[in-house]
């Protein structure tokens, strides 16, 4: 096994948030899951994605998320499919971003000291009115979806998200990314519920440090706790491992086509472990 990975009391986390129901647990858990069967049909016409909304471990997260309150976890499971309905988050064909993905503001680095996918986001790659808003929410839903089930195969079910602030001017500022970091963080907060790991800003100043506190009001105070500041390399090292160093010691590389293949390799090693623990 890779020393670059963590192991936690001799385990590999599986499935993190997901042990067995109590039996308290496992009754609300039915309740909820009547309530998803009964809607479901109603809510989403697609055949093909209706088992997709009512799968279990995502049920569970929820319940987690609104800390086991039914009605709660039925009004966020609602809103849940009402905002993928509205960005059509089951039908992003990467066509459709291309303008966006080809930017490289953000790409996945492989896993983090505990197993978590990683997204690198570079915000010096972003300027004002390059692609329109929508474009930018739906080509980051695309990335944390591959992310989930990147984490799903690997076994930890979260995802780890860095913004990297390297090299950013007052060129890259946008009067509007308030709104649509707003959004953003909204979005991974009521609508993949239990899937962050931590979210790291490296080298925030005084603005950014501003930004989070005008959005901090709107987290929960367990969306809070993931939020994490790094002002240098040294201090990222807590959160990741050796191999993805060469990202922000060299700040202008992208994944090309043989790093993506390596990554793959990783993830299918680290899918194998998970089976073979189980």
């Amino acid at each position: 096994m890779n020393n670059n990975y963590k192991i936690i009391n001799n385990k590999i986390r599986i499935q993190e948030g997901l042990a067995p129901l109590t039996p308290d647990q496992e009754k609300k858990y039915n309740e909820f899951a009547q309530f998803t069967q009964e809607k479901v049909k109603g809510m989403v016409q697609d055949l093909r994605y209706q088992n997709k909304y009512i799968e279990k471990s995502h049920l569970v997260r929820l319940l987690i998320a609104r800390e086991w309150n039914v009605k709660k976890s039925q009004e966020m499971w609602i809103r849940w499919i009402e905002w993928r309905q509205q960005y059509k988050a089951d039908n992003i064909d990467p066509i459709e971003i291309k303008q966006e993905l080809d930017l490289n503001k953000s790409f996945w680095i492989g896993y983090d000291k505990q197993r978590n996918p990683t997204l690198l986001i570079k915000p010096k790659r972003h300027f004002p009115g390059q692609v329109p808003e929508e474009m930018f929410i739906r080509a980051f839903i695309y990335r944390i979806e591959q992310g989930i089930e990147m984490a799903d195969k690997v076994g930890t079910g979260k995802i780890t998200v860095i913004w990297d602030r390297e090299g950013v001017t007052s060129k890259n500022f946008d009067y509007s990314m308030f709104g649509v970091m707003k959004k953003i963080v909204t979005l991974l907060q009521d609508n993949y519920a239990e899937r962050l790991y931590v979210a790291i800003t490296l080298y925030p100043n005084f603005f950014a440090k501003s930004m989070m506190a005008l959005i901090k009001p709107f987290l929960s105070e367990k969306s809070k706790s993931k939020i994490k500041l790094c002002d240098n390399i040294g201090q990222l090292k807590e959160y990741i491992v050796e191999d993805q160093l060469k990202y922000f010691e060299n700040p202008d590389l992208v994944v090309d086509p043989e790093e993506e293949k390596r990554q793959n390799e990783i993830a299918q090693r680290l899918e194998q472990e998970k089976l073979e623990i189980q």
